[in-house]
């Protein structure tokens, strides 16, 4: 089960990354609403991201 939250972390993640990135780049999902935000969002989307993985990598 843990494996199981560690991969689906990453994974909501990753998506909310790319969310984010798309947000702050072009502006399609939030219409580029606050940029400081976006780039909050990112660095913190690496953070769990990189926590994730690091977790999972442990348990092995």
């Amino acid at each position: 089960m843990s494996k199981f939250l560690c991969i689906f972390s990453a994974a909501i993640s990753a998506i909310l990354f790319l969310v984010f990135t798309l947000d702050l780049v072009a502006g399609i999902p939030f219409k580029k609403a606050n940029a400081l935000f976006d780039i909050i969002f990112i660095v913190s989307m690496l953070g769990v991201a990189t926590l994730s993985v690091l977790s999972l990598l442990k348990q092995k």
